[in-house]
């Protein structure tokens, strides 16, 4: 199928807009529009517009990838060439703080004059109130204590408190960065915001910057400008793709209802990418799956990380209790160097590796529940999923596993081009879950999201107790506790896109509808859909390739009952094509060779191993669908155990001529194809005779009585009024026999006339239809000959495959209702796979 992407190459790319009208109590200024560069960075543009020295709130809306946080720790470096200025730059995560300082000494800042927030209380912080640049936690500066202390710690609390008084003492002005403000809101409660008033008579400035902005943010932005006297400057970069710095994205819908360190698909993919070559890291949606691949050695995911990585980096979080032991500092952090399994590189990490193949597990089926969805790193709905994305820095391979998305409400897409909807619909339903669902998924734009909010709180929330709200307001409480309920902005700020993310399936209660609709329309700067569902790999060993396939029917292919209809319902000609074509069409398919050399097995592939392997798949579909055959028994197995024997030529011709015998030509009449097919194969049964007729027994005194055929037809082996048979025949073996042209056949017939054909064909039968050996008459005419050592005779046609009969319907076109009037119960398809694992 044709990927639906290319019919949006120019489609623009949507984001959370940020504009002057969203703060109509405040000072903006017109809102600025920059451009990346040509090589997609906007550090230039950016700092053209700053003014170091104004007191205001500048928010900087720029895209993943632009080179926002290298643009402000320039910022950091000009004001530290002013001793006036003392810098905090804030970030979301302790795990970050070390990147920034690595970044800040690159500008040739002293480090004598860097404060780094780990070294509270675990080292000596000597006088840093004269330190002026400060790298810190947004939860330090607002004296968050986390989810289950009372208050923030004393050395925090003196360290705020010693440097504010510092600051107003010398005069120092103080600017503020919050970088990743996104991932830092949650500190932004009510009763957190005061401590910021700390700096109420020092602070200058405020930079908050952000690719993934969302309503919250807003009052975020609030806040923090009304400590620069209500004024917001808002800097907006343009979403531009650069083609050539993107990675290849590839969906695998992964159907399960949960992710296990053992899951087939997801360890499938990780033993391909290994075998050819990649570096790997993979971020996992959940702790407990992180640390179960990576503990789990012998086995599924980790078994094929352990296979090519002596040591794997485990990124998840050391916390016990929410308590880090004896304040170490964390050492789980992203190492470039390593391979990374965990949770904790969602955001703020740049890879730059070389070759790199990103794995992301996104959360499955099962975990989305009725009232709380069990989604870890990605429960703050989309913009996870963005910012998780943006962590490959380099041109490579990203791989999302996730499930299917749910069915699509395609009349609330705005596409202006019908062309465009046809084509996303096309692949969307190729991909979604089939189940039938309530209610379909919604394209909601993200201009949307305040007024839905809103929507939600003043009519669901709000409405229900309106009357006792206005009742309260009446009263006299001056003396009681305080009653008020919160308003809009408190709860957008504390609730809001937890509603978003549960409540609305395209903001992040179905990830997966949000993801596949971006990948689709091209929504996603730093990487392209070039694969709908990769190809996992199958590796077949050489002596092996029966086992092999009969894993890959229980494992794979009898998983689908509509498959287990095929198998029952089909003939063997249909069932084969379609199992073979399953094969090649949905797997990366390796044949790795006695020496364990691994080469690529492609569909009709002329490559010695492919025919060879080609030959084991007809051996396959014979000795799996007649297990009582007692030929196959001595064939395919040894001492009980599958092993590779070979479906040759002759047991084709043979098993072939077995169906035809049976079949009346006017039952296909109606099957042209199927019509030329029995008619060769019965031409072939007639010439078989021909010969059986032509035998001649010959008595010697050394050998007794034998058998014996010449070298050579005679002329009558084909009557003249049978030569169009012969040709109509010998036009259908080399033509449309498919099974055929996989053996040493063809090449015996190209370029010769029709007196060399008709001998070529003659020395086949032979050799195919009876054992032989080379014998000369001693006396008279001397004929060169064969002796008769067996005629193998033609099977039983119940115990042997049949390749001849065509089906007179399409698989492809057959209605639904036919596996439902044909359907077999649950108990005959149980008792049925059971069979066919035992045989």
């Amino acid at each position: 199928m044709e990927l639906p992407n290319i019919h949006f190459e120019d489609f623009p790319i949507e984001f959370k807009q940020i504009n002057p009208e969203d703060f109509p109590n405040f000072h903006t200024t017109e809102k600025i529009i920059i451009s990346p560069d040509s090589n997609g960075y906007i550090k230039t543009p950016l700092t053209s517009h700053i003014k170091l020295h104004d007191k205001n709130t500048v928010v900087i809306n720029a895209g993943v990838g632009q080179g926002k946080t290298t643009a402000i720790i320039d910022v950091v470096k000009q004001y530290y060439t002013n001793t006036d200025y003392v810098v905090f730059l804030a970030s979301p995560f302790v795990s970050l703080v070390e990147q920034y300082y690595k970044d800040i000494l690159e500008k040739e800042i002293p480090e004598r004059d860097v404060f780094r927030y780990e070294v509270l209380g675990n080292e000596e912080a000597a006088d840093f109130w004269h330190k002026r640049v400060h790298i810190v936690t947004a939860n330090c500066l607002l004296g968050n204590p986390g989810e289950d202390a009372f208050i923030n710690s004393s050395i925090k609390r003196y360290y705020i408190n010693r440097l504010v008084k510092y600051c107003e003492k010398h005069g120092k002005k103080v600017v503020f960065i919050y970088d990743e403000i996104h991932d830092a809101i949650h500190n932004f409660k009510e009763k957190y915001i005061f401590n910021l008033w700390k700096w109420r008579n020092v602070i200058l400035k405020n930079y908050i910057i952000s690719a993934t902005y969302n309503e919250a943010s807003k009052v975020v932005i609030e806040y923090l400008a009304e400590l620069t006297d209500d004024k917001i400057q808002i800097i907006e970069s343009e979403r531009i793709r650069f083609p050539e710095k993107q990675s290849e994205l590839f969906l695998h819908y992964n159907n399960e209802q949960f992710y296990t360190y053992d899951d087939k698909t997801i360890t499938e993919l990780v033993k391909e990418l290994i075998y050819l070559g990649k570096n790997i890291d993979i971020l996992s949606y959940s702790k407990t799956l992180a640390d179960n691949i990576i503990k789990n050695k012998d086995s599924g995911i980790g078994k094929e990380l352990y296979s090519k990585y002596d040591k794997i980096n485990n990124c998840t979080s050391e916390l016990v209790l929410n308590q880090r032991n004896d304040r170490a500092i964390p050492q789980n952090r992203y190492n470039s160097s390593l391979c990374n399994v965990g949770t904790n590189f969602k955001t703020g990490v740049s890879i730059k590796k070389e070759n790199h193949a990103y794995v992301i597990i996104l959360p499955p089926r099962g975990a989305k529940m009725l009232f709380k969805n069990n989604y870890g790193i990605f429960s703050g709905g989309i913009n996870s999923i963005i910012q998780a994305l943006a962590r490959q820095r380099v041109k490579g391979e990203i791989h999302l596993i996730l499930p299917k998305p749910k069915d699509f409400d395609f009349e609330s897409l705005h596409f202006e081009e019908v062309e465009k909807t046809e084509e996303f619909k096309e692949f969307y339903t190729s991909v979604m879950d089939i189940q039938e669902v309530e209610y379909k998924v919604k394209y909601l734009t993200l201009s949307s999201q305040n007024e839905l909010l809103s929507t939600f709180y003043e009519k669901e929330i709000k409405e229900n107790i309106k009357q006792e709200i206005d009742f309260v307001k009446t009263l006299d409480r001056s003396s009681k506790a305080r009653l008020d309920f919160p308003e809009y902005r408190l709860f957008k700020l504390d609730e809001g896109e937890a509603v978003l993310a549960k409540k609305y399936d395209f903001f992040g209660n179905d990830l997966s509808s949000y993801i596949t609709y971006c990948a689709i329309t091209n929504q996603f700067i730093n990487c392209k859909l070039v694969s709908g569902n990769r190809m996992p790999t199958i590796i077949f060993k050489y002596g092996e390739i029966q086992k092999g396939l009969k894993e890959y029917c229980n494992n794979y292919y009898f998983k689908d009952d509509r498959r287990m209809h095929i198998y029952y319902f089909y003939n063997d000609a249909q069932f084969y094509n379609i199992f073979r074509d399953d094969l090649f069409n949905n797997f990366q398919l390796i044949f790795q060779t006695s020496s364990g050399q691994k080469l690529p097995l492609k569909k009709n592939g002329t490559a010695s191993h492919n025919k060879y392997f080609e030959l084991q798949l007809l051996s396959f579909v014979q000795h799996f669908g007649y297990p009582n055959n007692p030929v196959n028994k001595y064939k395919y197995f040894k001492d009980g155990e599958l092993y590779d024997g070979l479906y040759d030529r002759s047991q084709y011709f043979l098993e072939g001529l077995a169906h035809a015998e049976r079949i009346n030509i006017d039952d296909v009449q109606d099957n042209p194809l199927a019509t030329r097919r029995l008619k060769a194969f019965k031409f072939l049964s007639f010439l078989r005779q021909q010969i059986i007729s032509s035998q001649q027994t010959i008595t010697t005194a050394q050998q007794g009585t034998f058998q014996f055929v010449l070298n050579k037809p005679d002329a009558d082996f084909i009557p003249q009024d049978r030569i169009e048979e012969f040709r109509e025949m010998l036009k259908h073996f080399l033509e449309e026999d498919e099974m055929l042209s996989k053996y040493d056949f063809k090449d015996r017939f190209v370029k010769k006339e029709e007196s060399k054909q008709i001998e070529s064909l003659y020395s086949i039968i032979i050799a195919d239809f009876y054992k032989t050996e080379n014998y000369k008459e001693s006396t008279g005419a001397r004929r060169n000959g064969k002796k008769i050592l067996i005629v193998r005779p033609i099977p039983n046609h119940t115990e042997v495959v049949n390749y001849i009969s065509l089906p007179d319907y399409d698989y492809e076109t057959l209605p639904e209702t036919f596996f439902e009037v044909n359907a077999l119960s649950e108990e005959e398809i149980r008792n049925i796979t059971e069979q066919v694992r035992r045989n």
